[in-house]
């Protein structure tokens, strides 16, 4: 953290109380506006119609709530690597360990007519310049960035950092569970009384224009706040991330999102902090260092883009006393640890997959066989069948036989219900 930082923060008490800052807009909020997971990883925006009951859905697993009462985690990445990988088998044997298998699919995407895709979403867009140099995009979403353990996210991030060409993209999330400050209440708090879509700067430090604030585009507005260009090198999304995870992430989301050169230093800096710590510490991972630092890291880069003080007490903003709210934020910020989740997978979960990524690709596959293989399109995918079973992997396995088990179980309820409709009859 910058020494002003730090400073203040170190003499902060570790929690600090909800501000009341428009609280009856907020309650009114929850009481009637219904909601829908936002496209492109931008917040959540308000929807008309009637309250969804997401807290209720029982196949949402609430996440634990972390110790300092701030989760970290990268959020999303995007890289391009020029020249560094000689062969795209050569990638897609590097970047298995990190986002599983990657397989063509029949679409456009940025401009690359080669497309793959992974599980959650993963992209690699494949082009060949002029000079001869093999170009690959890759596109990471958070789901699988917090799927991996300290270890394997500090080689992925070293290799997008040191190596890639450009590092296009960076969100650096920090997950307030204490929820000391809501949308609503940074909407009040930033607002200008007389344009409430310019930024009331009493309170607020920031270079961002007035032109990049703004609200939420709902009807009753404060559902995701926003500073920062959707073009400029950073963008700032304060949003409610448990109706945007249907209850999983029961907190505030504080989501930076960093492009160009501010993204590439971000993703440099995060790693060579870790590094000097762990040649530090004798014994310490470079994974291990890279989550005790990613929450000083990342606040730090929040703290850089906007900060929160009370501009009355000084003509000299850096003499101005941080705002306890923002202080508790930025403390517990350091403190945290990134959060690792590891995704489920089912069988219904690898059908969707398919469906979408392998149909033209099988079908090429089995109606070349006759020429290539010297076998029918059947007599191929049969044996490829056979070939799959025997390389099975264990993780495969167990997905099968839950799968199976669940299908059993809902045979038998769906029966059970039959039989005592029957019976009622």
């Amino acid at each position: 953290m910058p020494d002003d930082v730090t400073a203040v923060v170190g003499r902060a008490v570790r929690t600090a109380a909800i501000s009341p800052v428009g609280a009856e807009r907020r309650d009114d909020l929850r009481n009637g506006a219904g909601v829908k997971p936002p496209s492109g990883n931008t917040g959540v925006e308000i929807t008309t119609g009637s309250r969804l009951r997401l807290y209720e859905l029982p196949s949402v697993v609430p996440r634990a709530r972390p110790a300092d009462g701030v989760g970290v985690s990268v959020g999303w990445l995007s890289a391009t690597w020029a020249g560094y990988f000689s062969t795209l088998e050569e990638f897609q044997g590097w970047a298995a360990a990190f986002v599983g298998e990657l397989v063509p699919v029949p679409r456009r995407w940025r401009g690359y007519e080669t497309v793959l895709a992974g599980e959650h979403g993963v992209l690699l867009g494949v082009r060949v310049r002029d000079g001869g140099a093999l170009e690959l995009h890759l596109d990471v979403p958070a789901r699988v960035l917090e799927s991996l353990d300290p270890d394997a996210l500090y080689a992925l991030l070293r290799c997008a950092g040191l190596h890639a060409q450009n590092v296009t993209r960076c969100d650096a999330t920090l997950d307030d569970w204490q929820k000391v400050m809501t949308p609503l209440d940074l909407e009040v708090l930033t607002s200008d009384a007389a344009d409430p879509y310019s930024l009331n700067r009493e309170q607020l430090v920031t270079r961002a224009k007035d032109s990049d604030f703004r609200r939420s585009k709902g009807p009753r507005g404060g559902d995701t706040w926003y500073l920062g260009g959707k073009s400029g090198e950073a963008q700032l999304r304060v949003y409610d991330k448990a109706r945007e995870s249907q209850g999983e992430v029961d907190a505030i989301r504080w989501e930076l999102q960093l492009r160009g050169d501010r993204a590439k230093d971000a993703v440099v800096a995060l790693v060579v902090a870790a590094e000097q710590l762990a040649a530090c510490s004798p014994g310490m991972t470079a994974g291990v260092a890279l989550a005790e630092v990613m929450g000083d890291q990342w606040a730090a880069q929040l703290v850089r883009f906007v900060d929160f003080r009370d501009r009355s007490r000084d003509l000299n903003v850096s003499r101005c006393p941080r705002l306890g709210w923002f202080v508790a934020l930025v403390l517990n910020a350091g403190r945290a640890r990134p959060v690792v989740v590891k995704p489920e997978l089912t069988v219904k979960q690898m059908h969707d997959y398919a469906s979408v990524a392998l149909p033209s690709w099988v079908a090429t596959l089995a109606d070349s066989a006759p020429f290539v293989c010297g076998v029918s399109p059947e007599l191929w995918l049969l044996a490829l069948l056979d070939d799959g079973r025997k390389h099975r992997s264990a993780r495969h396995d167990s997905v099968l036989t839950a799968g199976l088990k669940a299908h059993e179980e809902e045979k038998r309820e769906r029966e059970s219900r039959l039989t005592f409709a029957e019976a009622a009859d």
